[in-house]
């Protein structure tokens, strides 16, 4: 399993109550999830919505939104988490909330797969990459600086650089 994967499957099920048996099933889905594509509707839906009916620990998805919050400019992916419902709320609003960080969490690690496959596919054919920033134009604090950047080899320069991240990997070609 890669070492993300492990890592954000274990930020999703890091709760007590968790048997191992549960822990393991939820980084499979997790790992299906990232490393074929799929969408979310093809997962095992039993599974999938156990593990979406609980709350989780997720620092990453907290930092990022501290992030946007701070420059009060979110992404598109993130209209249904911008503002952190609080027990006053009704319980529809709260699972809606966690549903959409649920979501983001198995679109994030769906891009990292994609993004280092893509990169795999052109070094094998000798072709170079760069970052592309797909969307309505809107502007991203985060994805904009890497914006048309040529990939080099540091995984740390692949997208997706937030939860939500839209940026591509996609090949340089000569016109």
């Amino acid at each position: 399993m890669k070492h993300e994967l492990h890592d954000a499957g274990i930020a999703v099920v890091r709760r007590d109550g968790h048997s191992a048996e549960e822990r393991q099933t939820a980084i499979r889905l997790l790992k299906v999830a990232a490393m074929r594509g799929r969408g979310i509707g093809e997962l095992p839906a039993a599974g999938l919505a156990r593990l979406e009916a609980q709350e989780f620990a997720w620092p990453e998805f907290d930092r990022w939104r501290a992030f946007f919050a701070q420059r009060e400019k979110f992404p598109p992916l993130w209209d249904e988490v911008k503002r952190i419902p609080n027990l006053r709320d009704s319980a529809e609003i709260r699972d809606a909330y966690r549903r959409h960080k649920f979501h983001l969490l198995l679109d994030w690690l769906r891009s990292l797969e994609a993004s280092r496959s893509a990169l795999a596919h052109y070094r094998e054919r000798g072709v170079r990459a760069k970052i592309t920033r797909q969307g309505d134009g809107a502007l991203c604090p985060a994805c904009d600086p890497f914006n048309h950047r040529e990939v080099k080899h540091k995984r740390e320069e692949l997208p997706p650089f937030h939860p939500g991240c839209r940026c591509l990997v996609v090949a340089i070609t000569d016109v």
